[in-house]
């Protein structure tokens, strides 16, 4: 992490909440990354499995920062930006393992175009780890539904291709730029669509949204896991069923035309809240995951008609 003159400076941000031996998996890999100029911030969201501690004791280079309680996903992202000196700073989840050429390859494909405004790469399942989770991603203006490209598709390089995405999941390097003309991340969302509206904002801004397929990680992810479970439907924690549920709403109404919106609510939001309960009915995730997803449901339906937003799960 001795940086090179000229070398621009990369903050790698990463936020984490009881995940202790998942992010010293995700440290160690972070750290040995050959790119010659960044510092790492992690971010604990008011652990309780010792997280703090552990990483304190393991790796004394990392800058520690605790927050009182827990912030969400995106609180802790903008907690994180504030430590950040960086020309960019990277956004990265906990449940990750990186390649030590993706910083490289990111900034090199950000440095090409003054237009392009943040850069994500590709991502694998930990398992099968030749299998693709992300290689760019759309959604939907109408359903709402959204798509990562590639998505289960063993890698043979027919992705291999630099090119505009719409936004970026779980990792992604952002130009101080960007961050400077929208601002950090939208505490509202909690946690859940706060990639997918940074990504859309910075499309609206004027930036570009690049997919590098030459910077690579793993997502602690098995790809069986993410059909076969209630994984499938992006709920590994009941809160996660709640915002899912909300912030659907949420993200629509702020990004999609009018009528759009109205289509959505009159007709494919009561299709997709069914659909669900359908779902986690037969995964078998019970009244679990079902009672956030209703009240999620409910949320985001009086969200739409003028309700304010208020994050009850933390």
């Amino acid at each position: 992490m001795v940086g090179e003159m000229g070398i621009k400076l990369v903050s790698v941000v990463i936020t984490t909440r009881n995940r202790r031996d998942v992010v010293i998996d995700c440290l160690n890999s972070v750290l040995r990354m050959n790119y010659a100029n960044f510092e790492v911030i992690l971010v604990d969201n008011a652990s309780s499995d010792g997280t703090v501690q552990a990483v304190m004791e393991k790796f004394p280079m990392v800058r520690v920062v605790a927050a009182e309680e827990n912030l969400g996903l995106n609180g802790g992202k903008n907690l994180g930006q504030k430590e950040a000196s960086g020309d960019y700073i990277f956004y990265l989840d906990s449940d990750t393992t990186v390649d030590e050429r993706l910083l490289l390859e990111m900034v090199r494909v950000a440095e090409s175009d003054v237009k392009i405004g943040v850069v994500t790469p590709k991502m694998y399942y930990l398992n099968p780890p030749d299998v693709i989770w992300y290689a760019g991603a759309k959604v939907n203006l109408l359903t709402s539904q959204t798509k990562n490209i590639g998505c289960n598709e063993k890698d043979e390089g027919q992705l291999d291709q630099i090119r505009e995405t719409e936004f970026a999941p779980t990792a992604y390097l952002v130009k101080r730029e960007v961050i400077e003309r929208i601002g950090g991340h939208n505490e509202d969302l909690f946690m859940t669509y706060g990639d997918t509206d940074f990504g859309f904002r910075t499309r609206e801004a004027g930036f570009k949204v690049v997919f590098c397929p030459e910077a690579k990680l793993w997502h602690c992810l098995e790809m069986d896991e993410n059909i076969k479970t209630v994984r499938a439907l992006g709920y590994n924690l009941p809160m996660r069923a709640y915002y899912f549920a909300r912030n659907r709403v949420i993200f629509m109404k702020i990004h999609v035309p009018r009528l759009n919106f109205i289509i959505f609510m009159l007709f494919f939001f009561p299709l997709f809240t069914f659909y669900f309960v359908y779902k986690i009915i037969r995964f078998g995730a019970g009244w679990r995951f079902l009672r956030p997803h209703l009240r999620g449901s409910f949320d985001g339906l009086r969200y739409a008609f003028g309700g304010r937003i208020k994050n009850v799960y933390r």
